[in-house]
């Protein structure tokens, strides 16, 4: 089995990147793949270790998003978007890092920055799924929803297919409210079904909810990995994410089939 590549990304600083990417490596980790987390880093955001990277029992490292290719001003709006979007450099250093790290044979989980060129299309042509994270507010919804939008417009409109779901954030009490108004937004922002076909609740999956005291133990740098109930939580999410992946492109091979 080849190395698998999965992206956790979006525009909206907050909306749960870092949150989402830890459960899916810890996950991973668990069912015994060689697994990385690797957090995109670009030009003027920090460089700091924080409470994941300190306590996830499996390597966690940073990379930098490559700059821009200076561009004459004049070039047309279209020429310059397809530039950026074709620019691999990220991915190549992607993959030698994680050939480095897991080998040929391994999981490697990138929580993006959310700089625009980020989820650009030579990245994501590689991933084995991509996850926009949702969190609970009308805010946070809707920014997950361009993210997806965006996500899958640049696949329809490059000729590739890769698994994308919205990874939802909520107290298990609210959680059917938020995929409610999520499920109506995606509708809503695609009413012909281009760029999802099936029912909305299909491509959403949950990451487990950190309470605050879990959150507390977090940041002081304690071993919440270690809790058995927070392990069994992570490894169904990766369960989930794979199961909701194959769903994914059943449901859109399906599709392509009717058209």
């Amino acid at each position: 089995m080849a190395t698998r590549i999965y992206l956790v990304g979006g525009w909206n600083g907050g909306a749960g990147r870092t949150f989402t990417a830890a459960h899916l490596a810890c996950g991973l980790h668990l069912q015994g793949r060689r697994t990385v987390l690797v957090r995109q880093t670009h030009s003027g955001s920090p460089l700091m270790i924080d409470p994941f990277e300190t306590t996830l029992p499996l390597p966690c490292c940073e990379l930098r998003l490559t700059e821009p290719y200076m561009l004459p001003p004049d070039l047309a709006v279209g020429m310059t978007t397809m530039i950026h979007h074709a620019d691999a450099r990220f991915i190549s250093a992607l993959h030698k890092l994680a050939l480095a790290e897991v080998g040929s044979d391994g999981d490697v989980v990138v929580d993006l920055c959310s700089n625009e060129r980020a989820l650009n299309a030579a990245t994501l042509r590689d991933a084995a799924a991509i996850l926009v994270p949702a969190r609970e507010s009308v805010f946070e919804i809707d920014w997950a929803v361009r993210g997806f939008a965006h996500v899958r417009d640049t696949q329809r409109y490059r000729d590739f297919l890769i698994p994308t779901l919205v990874a939802t954030i909520a107290p298990d009490s609210r959680r059917a409210r938020q995929a409610a108004h999520l499920s109506g937004l995606l509708r809503d922002c695609d009413p012909d079904c281009d760029i999802l076909p099936g029912d909305p609740s299909e491509v959403i999956v949950q990451v487990p909810f950190l309470d605050e005291a879990t959150l507390a133990a977090l940041f002081d740098e304690r071993p919440i990995w270690q809790d058995p109930e927070l392990q069994a939580r992570c490894l169904a999410f990766a369960e989930a994410v794979a199961e909701r992946a194959n769903a994914f492109m059943t449901m859109m091979l399906e599709h392509a089939d009717e058209c």
